[in-house]
């Protein structure tokens, strides 16, 4: 079988690839266990793909790598003659093989970390700060199905539950320089893998033409029965002193025409496309991107935003509020992740997202779009506080489709005349002043007496939140409050949940009572002793409550 991993509304799936490249997600058919990872297929041992059902529908989604082993990819160096040549050659290999001897006596073996592995379609970073050297090398990838310690050659094969491709992207300067592969090899971004992972029934691993093209152009064009080492060979020799897990993944080695082969050398630039192919393991295709964001910033629209995402499961996506961040749901992530995919990030102008201009709730929906459309989210439930349950409640009834359920940490409503004007005055507050000249006066205001008398750490952590925020992003964000108006809060058919504590100011329970009756399926929770942080000031309360209300039908 072919098996893709895609990130899908309800989260990471495991499909079945079909012959027309339809990809259906999978389960065990006695367990009724859903699949999120290759691991379980392999854990579940050798009669595991007799247990699988497969979705009658084909899954949409953005590809993942199939598996990400959970330690460092085993590969091998000069395992193809021609290439052994070819790199003995070319003045970069430090490693002291002399030409004529550059046919290794032994498998030549280095490792790469799992964190460089990326997907099919994913941009490779150049890293053109350090390197000017950037070469590619098509590789064929073992997948190991089973612990393997001291193994035969005879008997290796057993032991191998499929196979997949890699690029093994190299730094050739880098290489050459530190007089060893780890640092020129290990860059971020630097092991594409995919597109699928195949079990090995499918493939005749003696007899596989390897293939890659850079722009169409064919470069490399070998087959594996031209390996120096061969597959069973390779894990005799790794197995005889370290134990092989289930999972591990092993790339065998590249053959003749990579960049530093050709005279002068040919390097990858941005904008260049490596297509790496074999029979039955489809085409791993990326492209030289540009160089990453060191901030680790999503396009989002016209946005560039700070995001982080962690778990597995159908998506929750948390929002924050004025003057907040991702930071304020840190309590709550850990158990949301257990059963959720969640995707938190800071509102354009806040925390770590550059300011942007002028913001509006209207703006910040259509960025929450943008943003779901990047990661390939379909749906998802919303998590939301203060001025972000504006956002959230906007998009809902914007985009219907979009949404499972709602929780609204201390809810607002759009501000009545008096308020507006406040807003406004503290906007321009801020921007003479900066946040330090508002920030001890909403901290007053915004936290239960109970919290400042209690919990010094909150209080602190509250401050700190709002002291690091842009003053000009503050003040944008300040006028986005001010020009708000309510969505049909009664056009929004999903379940609700309204948490609020009973000391606050912000978002009282009346306001909570009065949205209550104008939401069609709600609920209300009010919290004692809890201002309007809620998921700081009671922790452990609001994970407890988002846990219920997010896992129950």
């Amino acid at each position: 079988m072919r098996f893709a991993r895609i990130q899908t509304k309800n989260g990471a799936q495991i499909c079945a690839v079909d012959q027309n490249g339809a990809a259906r997600a999978v389960r065990f058919a006695d367990t009724g266990e859903s699949i999120t990872t290759l691991q379980q297929v392999i854990d579940a041992g050798a009669a595991a793909t007799d247990r699988l059902t497969a979705a009658t529908t084909a899954e949409g989604g953005k590809l993942l790598a199939p598996i990400v082993p959970r330690r460092n990819v085993f590969c091998v160096g000069r395992n193809y003659s021609e290439h052994a040549a070819e790199f003995a050659k070319s003045g970069f290999d430090a490693t002291g093989s002399a030409d004529g001897q550059h046919v290794p006596q032994h498998p030549v073996v280095f490792t790469k970390p799992a964190a460089t592995v990326i997907a099919s379609g994913d941009a490779i970073d150049p890293h053109t700060d350090i390197t000017s050297a950037l070469d590619y090398e098509g590789e064929i990838g073992v997948i190991i199905g089973k612990r393997a310690s001291k193994v035969s050659k005879e008997d290796a094969m057993e032991y191998v539950w499929g196979y997949t491709l890699i690029n093994d992207m190299t730094a050739r300067d880098l290489q050459r320089d530190h007089k060893q592969w780890f640092i020129g090899k290990s860059l971020d971004t630097f092991c594409p893998l995919g597109p699928w992972a195949v079990t090995a029934d499918e493939i005749d691993i003696d007899d596989l033409q390897l293939q890659t093209r850079i722009n169409g152009e064919l470069r490399q064009d070998t087959n594996t029965s031209q390996l120096i080492f061969d597959v069973p060979t390779i894990i005799e020799t790794l197995s005889a002193g370290i134990t092989l897990e289930a999972g591990d993944v092993i790339a065998t080695g590249t053959p003749v025409g990579v960049g530093i082969g050709f005279d002068p050398p040919k390097y990858l630039v941005p904008g260049d496309e490596v297509v790496i192919s074999a029979p039955g393991l489809g085409e791993l295709r990326n492209v030289i991107g540009e160089p990453s964001d060191p901030d680790h910033l999503v396009a989002a629209g016209t946005s560039r935003l700070f995001v982080e995402k962690t778990g597995t499961g159908p998506a929750v996506v948390l929002i924050h509020g004025l003057g907040g961040s991702t930071t304020v749901y840190e309590p709550q992530v850990a158990a949301l992740a257990e059963t959720h995919t969640v995707l938190r990030y800071d509102l354009s102008g806040h925390g770590r997202s550059p300011v942007a201009g002028p913001n509006s709730i209207t703006g910040w929906v259509e960025e929450l779009k943008a943003l779901l459309d990047a990661e390939g989210i379909e749906q998802a439930a919303l998590v939301a506080h203060s001025m972000g349950t504006l956002v959230a409640a906007t998009f809902a009834a914007t985009y219907p489709d979009r949404v499972s359920k709602l929780a609204l940490l201390g809810p607002v409503k759009a501000q009545p005349d008096a308020a507006k004007t406040a807003t406004r005055a503290r906007a321009r507050t801020v921007r003479e002043g900066g946040m330090s000249a508002v920030a001890d006066t909403i901290l007053g205001a915004a936290l239960s007496s109970t919290t400042h008398e209690s919990k010094p750490v909150t209080v602190a952590a509250v401050r700190e939140l709002l002291l690091g925020q842009d003053p000009a992003g503050y003040a944008f964000a300040c006028e986005a409050l001010a020009a708000a108006e309510n969505p049909d809060f009664a056009s929004i058919s999903v379940p609700v949940l309204l948490l609020t504590g009973d000391g606050d100011k912000v978002s009282p329970v009346a306001v909570n009572e009065e949205l209550l009756g104008t939401y069609p399926s709600a609920q209300l929770n009010v919290l004692e002793g809890v201002g309007h942080w809620h998921s700081l000031e009671d922790s452990a309360s609001v994970t407890h409550r988002l846990q219920d209300f997010l896992v129950k039908p």
